[in-house]
C-alpha cells in the first residue's frame, strides 16, 4: 500500500486540502460496494474499478482482496495529477465568495476540509464533521460539487436533529447552492411536499435552523 501522496492546499480559512492514494480509493470501493443496492434503489450509478464492476454485473461475490487489486491495476498517479490540477484551480476561483456566502447561514463551520478525489463511488459525498469525496469523472462542476457537500456538512447536525428524510435534505441543500451559485440551478429528485419546502426556504432563507425545523413538522403532519 502506498501512504497518501500530492497535496493541493489553499492557505485560507477554512483550509481546503486535496489528496488522494491507493488506500483511499480501496476504502472508498469497498465502502461503496456495501450500499450498492441502497444506490441504485435511489437512483445512483455508482463508479467501480472495470474488474469489480465485472463482478457485481455477475452476481459474484466481491472480496476486500478482489478490491485491493483491481485498485491497485487501475491507479495512475499522473492522472490523478493531472485531473487534480484544474478543479484545485476553478475551486481557488470560487472559495473566498462560497465562505462568504455560508456564513450567512450562521452556522459553525469546520476549520479544515479534507477533499478526497476518487474514481469511484457516486459524484460526491460526505463524512461529518470535515470529509468530501469528490469524483474526478465530474471534473466540469468540481468546485460546485465540492461546495455542496460543504453545505452538507454545515447543516448535518441540524438534518439529524430533525430526522429529516434523504431527498428532503437534497432539496434543502439545493436550494441553498442555487442561492450561492444562480448561474448553476439544479434541483435534484422531488421530495413529498416539494412545492412546500420551496416555499418554506423562500419566505425564511437565510435563517437555516428555523427553515429546517419547519420542514421537519411539514413530514411529520404528513407521515
Amino acid at each position: 500500500m502506498q501512504n497518501k501522496t500530492d497535496k493541493y492546499s489553499f492557505i485560507l480559512k477554512p483550509e481546503v486540502v486535496f489528496d488522494f492514494s491507493v488506500d483511499d480509493e480501496i476504502g472508498r470501493v469497498k465502502y461503496t460496494t456495501k450500499k450498492n443496492d441502497w444506490y441504485k434503489e435511489n437512483g445512483y450509478i455508482p463508479k467501480y474499478p472495470n474488474a469489480i464492476e465485472q463482478k457485481l454485473e455477475s452476481n459474484g461475490d466481491v472480496t476486500e482482496a478482489d478490491i485491493e487489486k483491481a485498485v491497485s491495476d487501475e491507479f495512475d498517479k499522473e492522472e490523478y495529477d493531472q485531473e487534480a490540477a484544474p478543479i484545485c484551480e476553478n475551486w481557488y476561483e470560487i472559495e473566498t465568495t462560497f465562505f462568504k456566502n455560508l456564513k450567512t447561514l450562521n452556522l459553525p463551520t469546520q476549520d479544515r476540509y479534507h477533499i478526497c478525489l476518487t474514481k469511484y463511488g457516486v459524484g460526491g459525498s460526505y463524512g461529518y464533521p470535515n470529509e468530501i469525496q469528490l469524483n474526478l469523472g465530474r471534473k466540469e462542476k468540481a468546485h460546485i460539487t465540492i461546495a455542496h457537500e460543504i453545505v452538507h456538512l454545515t447543516i448535518e447536525p441540524l438534518i439529524k436533529k430533525y430526522n429529516i428524510e434523504h431527498w428532503t435534505k437534497e432539496r434543502l441543500e439545493n436550494l441553498i447552492i442555487n442561492r450561492f451559485f444562480p448561474e448553476n440551478q439544479s434541483l435534484q429528485k422531488d421530495p413529498e411536499n416539494a412545492e412546500q419546502i420551496s416555499e418554506i426556504f423562500n419566505k425564511k432563507f437565510p435563517d437555516i435552523k428555523k427553515i429546517i425545523k419547519q420542514v421537519s413538522e411539514l413530514e411529520k403532519q404528513n407521515k
